[in-house]
């Protein structure tokens, strides 16, 4: 059992020392800090993921990862034990202050717990980081708070998502993306790379459109088309590429950026963090809008399922009438009760051909005229009134009894606003009819 357990916490050792190798490999040299710091989102990912009380294994395998990332770079083993109670030590803190509220792993909430992790950790660390490297080394204070804040929380950006969202996918046997959604979200995919294609190694945007900069706007377009039609699964990988894409080419001196970046010049690398965040925040917004109306339609289909059921159930009938357009609209198995489809009886008068003829009258009077009582004649809310009951006459000829208990809604001048209400029908009759069957 504790085997299982060393397993989660050894995967993420490792993959903090490949992504750490893979960052110093792409910043190069340059004063205090680099510009992407990867592993930074490999922690807040394996925080946010890891229950609290298994954190003590996950943060002792990712210090020994640092201390060995260090080893093989020939650093000072002391000044890495001192960085990974920078680092890890401040994202786990700044994790764990937010969940000790309810975090869920989706929409705006996880956007708002990951901007706020990402934030304080990287501001946190990046002053004890500046700090040391002043007095160490006799950098300036705000431009290596500046670099380090922003290679973390770029580095948190990135690599969070993408490993926060496929860390909970879950195949289905049915659902998912459809068709035609999953081929556009591809054209879109494949339109991200060849796009920071063009924007960070090709010269056809100068030759052409005689532009530089504008291309890289590019990308940003196609990863909010994948994360509108992949989700936030498909738009943290496309950001993913996009930023790797960027960093390799920066490394290799190709890009738009890179003319400041062989100067060391840090707003050079103010540029290229910001630009990569950007895209990563614009991902994030449009994918977690889009999961929100997505739970929120999930939500509206299960409670009209259960609505629909309770009225089966209780042999009801609800509608609403609109008077102005002399429709109703009905909810319940109107199919079951009735044994007619819903869409037969969508107006007035279709709804009142069902009602006996003896009772039809009533009916109409009850929900087009004013029935409000004469002490209410002030009264700007519903009506008062008594429980009506009627006789069906369906298509069949078999008569059947129900029960009309309606309310109208008036505006302050009196005029009839809307009519709602239930019909309930008697077991008996029901289930005299379904003998009959």
């Amino acid at each position: 059992m504790k085997s299982n357990n060393l397993v989660a916490p050894l995967l993420w050792a490792a993959l903090y020392f490949v992504f750490g190798y893979v960052s110093h490999a792409l910043n190069g040299s340059f004063v205090a800090t680099g510009y992407i710091w990867l592993p930074a989102g490999i922690t807040v990912s394996a925080l946010l993921l890891t229950p609290t009380a298994r954190w003590f294994p996950l943060l002792v395998l990712l210090f020994a990862a640092q201390i060995l990332l260090g080893w093989l770079e020939h650093r000072e083993l002391w000044r890495m034990a001192l960085f990974c109670l920078d680092e890890i030590g401040v994202a786990a803190i700044a994790v764990w202050l937010v969940r000790r509220a309810p975090f869920p792993m989706e929409g705006l909430y996880f956007v708002r717990g990951l901007l706020m992790v990402g934030v304080g950790a990287s501001v946190v660390s990046g002053i004890f980081g500046a700090a040391w490297f002043v007095m160490t080394q006799d950098t300036p204070f705000w431009p290596t708070l500046r670099v380090w804040a922003l290679s973390d929380l770029v580095g948190i950006l990135i690599m969070t998502p993408v490993l926060a969202s496929w860390s909970q996918f879950r195949a289905t046997r049915s659902g998912g993306i459809a068709r035609t959604e999953f081929l556009l979200g591809l054209a879109a995919f494949i339109a991200v790379i060849a796009t920071g294609y063009i924007a960070f190694d090709s010269d056809l945007d100068r030759i052409i459109f005689d532009i530089d900069f504008s291309s890289t706007y590019l990308p940003l377009f196609f990863i909010a088309l994948v994360a509108l039609l992949w989700g936030g699964r498909g738009g943290a990988l496309s950001v993913a590429v996009l930023s790797l894409m960027a960093f390799v080419y920066n490394s290799l001196g190709r890009g738009p950026f890179v003319e400041l970046v062989q100067l060391n010049s840090s707003n050079a690398l103010l540029e290229l963090q910001v630009y990569l965040a950007v895209a990563s925040l614009l991902s994030l917004l449009i994918s977690a809008l889009k999961t929100t109306r997505e739970q929120l339609h999930e939500d509206v289909a299960r409670w009209k399922s259960e609505v629909e059921l309770a009225l089966t159930v209780s042999r009801q009938l609800v509608y609403s009438i609109n008077p102005e357009k002399k429709t109703i609209a009905w909810s319940g198995d109107v199919q079951s009760l009735l044994g007619l489809p819903p869409d037969k009886f969508t107006t007035l008068d279709d709804a009142l051909k069902l009602v006996h003829p003896l009772d039809q009258h009533r009916m109409r009077q009850r929900w087009l005229e004013d029935n409000r009582n004469e002490g209410d004649e002030g009264n700007e809310g519903d009506d008062v009134r008594e429980d009506l009951p009627f006789r069906l006459l369906l298509s069949n000829g078999r008569v059947i009894g129900a029960t009309d208990m309606s309310r109208s809604l008036h505006d302050p001048d009196g005029s009839l606003v809307m009519v709602a209400g239930t019909w309930h029908f008697d077991a008996a009759d029901l289930a005299q009819g379904r003998s009959e069957k």
